[in-house]
């Protein structure tokens, strides 16, 4: 146990981490809502901050690891286990005033998200 929290105290220092904040959002039916067109407005609730390590993924990497071919910059973000169900459903991630999105086009529209050796995981953001 006292590696994992090594490993946590690690990544959630002020030198190494980054904050990310994560979007979630309402569907709402506006004045123009029409059932059949399903129209919806979505709107974004307030961020959750998510503390965790960002490395910047180059271009020859994200086409050697197939993650896809888009040619912008692409980070990796290691944070802990307990946040994967909020990369998955989160709609917009705001790193150093930059949007991201989990990458999930190339996967069938599937998250690539990484479980990594003591509950951490990877999770593959691209810009929008």
């Amino acid at each position: 146990m006292k590696k994992i929290n090594r490993i946590y105290n690690l990544i959630e220092d002020k030198q190494f981490r980054t904050k990310a904040k994560l979007y979630f959002s309402t569907k709402t039916a506006g004045a123009d809502f029409d059932p059949y067109e399903e129209n919806y407005t979505t709107s974004n609730l307030n961020p959750v901050i998510v503390k965790g390590y960002v490395k910047q993924l180059t271009v020859t990497s994200l086409v050697w690891k197939n993650y896809g071919l888009k040619e912008q910059g692409a980070i990796e973000f290691f944070c802990r286990e307990k946040y994967r169900n909020w990369f998955e459903n989160c709609n917009r991630i705001l790193i150093n005033d930059e949007d991201y999105e989990v990458f999930k086009e190339g996967t069938g529209g599937k998250c690539i998200i990484t479980s990594r050796p003591f509950q951490i995981i990877k999770v593959i953001l691209q810009k929008k």
